[in-house]
């Protein structure tokens, strides 16, 4: 049986997935990065558990099937929330200093900045757009990047990251929230066990 087996294809697939692995582990010292894309096979071995698993992707199907009405209207309401708590974030916190990040100060600010701890930016102000100037913490427009500090709430579509974090129950930026900011924090922290227990 086993000599029937080399010359297969899923054999051949198995030689080639495993054979990296044990050429880097014989020759550390040597970087052959054409075995690299060798490791791809790895994906073929999975055709090998074809049959196997068919009841229990058709019994998916099934659920999906008899449910996708109330699964629908699950995907609704939770893009409705999205949406709603990424407004109430833009609106508490689009003027906050505090969420203020600059993603290069080391090429965009005033020499000696180098990081963000040497960006203050409860110096910076906002314009009409609610676009920030940091000017004044050492990060004036420049010729390639007329804002180079922005606030991370600036516009409902910039605040659906963090909202979306939120309702997933991850709360990155707490520390720098206004006292707005927390509210929604809190509602959303309550709206998303709601939501998200919807479709149980």
């Amino acid at each position: 049986g086993r000599l029937r087996y080399l010359p297969t294809f899923y054999s051949l697939v198995d030689l080639a997935s495993t054979l990296p692995f044990y050429v880097d582990a014989l020759s550390p010292n040597i970087s052959i990065e054409a075995t690299q894309f060798l490791r791809m096979f790895r994906f073929f071995r999975m055709l090998r558990v074809e049959g196997r698993y068919t009841e229990a992707l058709m019994l998916f199907d099934d659920v999906f099937r008899e449910q996708k009405g109330t699964l629908g209207t699950a995907l609704f309401i939770g893009t409705t929330t999205w949406v709603a708590v990424a407004s109430l974030y833009y609106i508490a916190e689009r003027r906050n200093t505090d969420m203020i990040y600059c993603p290069d100060p080391a090429s965009d600010c005033e020499d000696g900045i180098d990081d963000m701890s040497g960006v203050d930016t409860s110096l910076c102000e906002f314009d009409s757009w609610g676009l920030a100037d940091c000017t004044e913490a050492g990060c004036p427009p420049g010729d390639f990047k007329e804002h180079p500090c922005y606030n991370v709430y600036n516009s409902i579509i910039s605040s659906s990251y963090f909202s979306l974090l939120n309702l997933f129950g991850e709360f990155p930026l707490i520390d720098q929230h206004s006292t707005a900011g927390k509210f929604v924090g809190t509602i959303t922290a309550v709206i998303a066990v709601a939501v998200f227990a919807l479709p149980v």
